[in-house]
Formats: structure tokens, C-alpha cells, sequence
């Protein structure tokens, strides 16, 4: 749940008091959306931040986009559509952890799920591409990047809806699931063959308490193992379920195997590092000081196997090696990029790329 930041009293008294600082004019979408068409989208961007109403930001979307999209005709519809459904996911991207959702719970009755503005714009463009069958090419890139932000937003009940429905509940978890969006069964029957909407659904599951829902994962990612793009990853992350299940031998197998046949520096990094917890979890430094040290190697000074290693060399009397990893780890400027603390995130790694790809062919 994604609470509103409250002020501290000392400012709150302050405004009250004085009326508050002055209230900047109210965000006119369409005068956003002209400067994003038009390329300037930097500009455009500037103008939202966590302090934006994206209530009414939302609003205006609502009742202005459609219009605004059809404004120049069917020959400019297409770009036009582009830049408001990217515009948007800029937008849910800056507010997601600022609101996300509410849910209210009471004694002896079941969640109810509300949703705030950031989710909403994201299905809100979404469903501007649904209008038209079969998809534009485009509209694959888009939802790829729809996927990195509701990714980054932390909530599998997003994506793939109430988590215990389906898998021998007799109940869910929310009381009102006819505001479910299912983010993810949008996607899949519009790309029912791009393996990486198959793997998020695993990757929306893999944290559950629940037996059930882990063991649904576990298949979704037993489903892509073996496809060229996605595989590597998926077996990274059974093996990193199989470590919190607390069987490390297993667990091995499969980072060996996702390092194998990886060459993305995510994946592999993450995968030696997990090697590295494994070994260490059943006593065995050496290999554990092997497997960190390969980490290190594939992300230089990142600080998840910086510091792991840095540790396991101090307790050994190493003190001068392990300073130097951990004074290389914590003063690198700038900080690259840890896939630990990313780790949950997953598709948002991929932001950027695809923010330019839509950028340019808005740009067209």
C-alpha cells in the first residue's frame, strides 16, 4: 500500500497560517501533450513531479486525450496516440511511489482495493492501443515499457490480479475484484508469443508467502528456461527461489546454468552472487569467495558482492584486500548500477532503451 506523505507539524502550522507558499498554476495536459508531440520532451517531463496533482492530471488525460489525439486526423492519429500513452507512462513512472494504491482492511470482511493515478495511467494508455486490431508494431515496445514501470512499482496484484484466486482458495484477498486491471492479460492476448510478458507473470508470483502461488512461478519460469532471450533469467531466478526455500545445493545447479548461458551483465552478476550466498550458506568460503569475486568482475565496485566479498575476506584476517573492496564499493562516482537492489524491479533496467526507442519514433 502506498501511503500520501504527510508534512511536519512545524510546516503545516506554517501554512495554515500564512496560506502556504504561493500554488503553482494548474497543469494544462494539452499544452503538455503539444510540447511532447512536438519533441520537446524534457520539457514537457519537467513539469510533473511527486508534488503534481495526478488526480487531475489523471482527469484531464480522461476527458481531453481522446480528443487530442484526434485533433490532426487520421494521418497523425498513430504518433499522436504514442506521445500521449508515453506521455503517461512518464508520468505513472514519477508518481508510483509517491501513490500506487490504497486498500483498507477491517476486522472479519475482505481487503477493498482502490486505485490511485499512477496505475491508471498506465492502463489508460493501454487501452488506447487496444482499439485497434491487430497491434502496431509499435505498441510492443510500448508495453515493454509499461511493463519496466508497473514492474517498478512493486505490486504483482497490478499485473496479474488477486494472487489466491485460481490456486485452491475458496476466497481472494480483496473484497471488490471488479476494479481488478490485470495489466498482464491485456498484454498476453495481444503478444501471446513474447516470452517476456510469459516470464513476468512469474516474476509478479515469486514472492508470495503463499506455497501455492511460489509453485506457480516456478512452472511459469519451468515454461521459458529454454528460450534464447528470456531463459537464462528465468533459471536465475529458480534458482534464487530455491535458495530462500533453504536448499542451496539445488540452487547451484541452476545459477551455473543461468551463467552458462547469459550475456547479460544482469543476469550473470546476479547469478554468481547467488552462487556466492549459496556457498556460504553451506560453509563453504573458498567457492563462496570464487563465485563473489566473479560478481565483482562483471560489475565492477557494485555493492552487493563488493561487501559480501569485503566480509568474508575480513573474518579471514584479509583486512587490507577486504578495506579496498569496501572503500572501492562505497565512493565509486557514480555508483553503478547494483541488479541486487534492482533485483525486484526487474524489466525497469530496460527504461531507458525503450523510453528512447518511443521518443524517436515519436520524433518521426
Amino acid at each position: 500500500m502506498r501511503l500520501r506523505r504527510v508534512a511536519p507539524l512545524p510546516l503545516i502550522v506554517w501554512a495554515c497560517l500564512t496560506g502556504g507558499p504561493s500554488a503553482a498554476p494548474p497543469l494544462q495536459i494539452t499544452d503538455l501533450l503539444d510540447r511532447y508531440v512536438a519533441g520537446q520532451f524534457d520539457a514537457a517531463v519537467s513539469q510533473i513531479s511527486e508534488r503534481t496533482d495526478f488526480e487531475d492530471l489523471l482527469d484531464q488525460l480522461q476527458r481531453n486525450g481522446p480528443a487530442w489525439i484526434d485533433a490532426r486526423g487520421p494521418d497523425e492519429r498513430p504518433r499522436r496516440e504514442l506521445a500521449a500513452a508515453t506521455f503517461a507512462l512518464e508520468a505513472a513512472r514519477i508518481g508510483e511511489w509517491h501513490e500506487w494504491k490504497w486498500v483498507q482492511r477491517r476486522p472479519e470482511t475482505l481487503a477493498i482495493l482502490s486505485w490511485k493515478p499512477a496505475p491508471l495511467l498506465i492502463e489508460w494508455g493501454c487501452a488506447r492501443f487496444r482499439e485497434a486490431v491487430p497491434p502496431h508494431p509499435i505498441e510492443r515496445w510500448w508495453q515493454l515499457a509499461a511493463l519496466a514501470v508497473a514492474q517498478r512499482g512493486e505490486d504483482p496484484q497490478f499485473l496479474v490480479g488477486d494472487l489466491n484466486i485460481g490456486l485452491g482458495h475458496t476466497t481472494g484477498e480483496i473484497g471488490n475484484p471488479d476494479v481488478e486491471i490485470r495489466h498482464l492479460d491485456h498484454i498476453a492476448a495481444r503478444f501471446p508469443s513474447e516470452p517476456r510478458f510469459t516470464l513476468a507473470h512469474g516474476i509478479a508470483r515469486e514472492w508470495h508467502s503463499d506455497a501455492a502461488v511460489r509453485a506457480k512461478a516456478m512452472e511459469v519460469f519451468g515454461i521459458v528456461k529454454d528460450d534464447l532471450d528470456v531463459g537464462a533469467e528465468a533459471t536465475m531466478r529458480q534458482g534464487a527461489m530455491t535458495l530462500r526455500d533453504a536448499r542451496p545445493d539445488n540452487a547451484i545447479a541452476s545459477f551455473s546454468d543461468a551463467d552458462r548461458l547469459s550475456r547479460d551483465p544482469y543476469v550473470v552478476y546476479l547469478a554468481r552472487y547467488f552462487k556466492g550466498q549459496a556457498y556460504e550458506r553451506l560453509r563453504r568460503s573458498l567457492e563462496a569467495e570464487i563465485a563473489y569475486r566473479a560478481a565483482v568482475t562483471t560489475i565492477p565496485d557494485a555493492q552487493s558482492a563488493s561487501m559480501a566479498l569485503a566480509t568474508l575476506l575480513f573474518a579471514r584476517e584479509q583486512r587490507a584486500e577486504a578495506q579496498r573492496l569496501a572503500v572501492g564499493a562505497l565512493s565509486a562516482n557514480p555508483q553503478p548500477a547494483d541488479p541486487w537492489r534492482e533485483y525486484a524491479h526487474a524489466d525497469d533496467r530496460f527504461w531507458s532503451e525503450l523510453l528512447g526507442r518511443l521518443r524517436a519514433e515519436i520524433r518521426k
